[in-house]
């Protein structure tokens, strides 16, 4: 057991990168929020909520078509669906965070309670540095794409986008107009822009962390001179033996 580890740069840094994947995925896979708007019928003005949450289909959830009790106009199906499906992005992104998880995980305890095989098999070392290379890529893809998949989220959950969805917002006494609908409150985004902020965090810590990971590679010790010479075997110099030296009574 090598305790010690932990205090080196690829132990500490294992140890940020736990606590920056566990902030990212948390933040995202454990989001809920909604948005409120208010129908004005010809009697009353009533107030619907609409819920969404990770992982963002909004196409599969329903929204109430006819509100306005005793409307006219209520042709068509009951239940309507808004525009937008962002569960690849968000997916994505909470897979790469688990899965980074896991691995900061294991490879400690292979720091800790196996740093024999770690040190002695430059295939584990470079495997190492080769999944860091991967994790930092990861990262930066699947940062970008939920963050262009928060932008058209926040945009396509805002109930204005869906008004034309809901049949009274259109249309109340055969006069067709957007004025019957109004927006009371957007969903709040807060936590998802702070997992946009731990995703790119996550990114450049494990791109860092690249650097102490090559180190512990054998491609940098050879790349190294100084690491190089201390490899090498000292040279010695030879003996010279005075003549007559290996003679019998020599010595006197």
């Amino acid at each position: 057991m090598n305790a010690r580890v932990i205090k080196e740069p690829r132990g500490f840094l294992k140890f940020i990168k736990f606590v920056l994947a566990i902030f990212a995925f948390a933040t995202t896979a454990g989001y809920a929020t909604y948005s409120t708007y208010r129908v004005a019928c010809s009697t009353q003005n009533i107030t619907l909520k609409y819920d969404f949450s990770y992982p963002f289909r909004l196409d599969v959830a329903t929204v109430k078509r006819h509100v306005c009790p005793n409307a006219t106009n209520t042709t068509g199906p009951d239940y309507g669906a808004p525009y937008g499906n962002f569960a690849a992005p968000s997916q994505f992104y909470v897979f790469v965070g688990v899965m980074a998880f896991l691995y900061c995980i294991a490879a400690v305890v292979l720091y800790v309670f196996f740093d024999h095989i770690y040190s002695e098999n430059s295939k584990v070392r470079i495997g190492d540095f080769v999944a860091t290379a991967i994790f930092a890529l990861l990262w930066l893809i699947a940062s970008a794409a939920w963050a262009q998949g928060l932008t058209e989220l926040k945009i396509y959950s805002n109930p204005m986008e869906f008004f034309d969805v809901i049949q009274d917002c259109r249309c109340v006494n055969n006069v067709c107009s957007d004025k019957y609908c109004t927006l009371i409150k957007e969903g709040d985004f807060a936590t998802l822009n702070v997992s946009i902020i731990f995703g790119f965090l996550n990114m450049v810590v494990w791109g860092t962390g690249l650097w102490f990971s090559f180190k512990e590679t054998p491609w940098f010790k050879r790349s190294d001179p100084d690491t190089y010479a201390t490899q090498q075997p000292s040279a010695t110099t030879p003996t010279q033996q005075i003549p007559g030296s290996d003679i019998p009574g020599s010595g006197m």
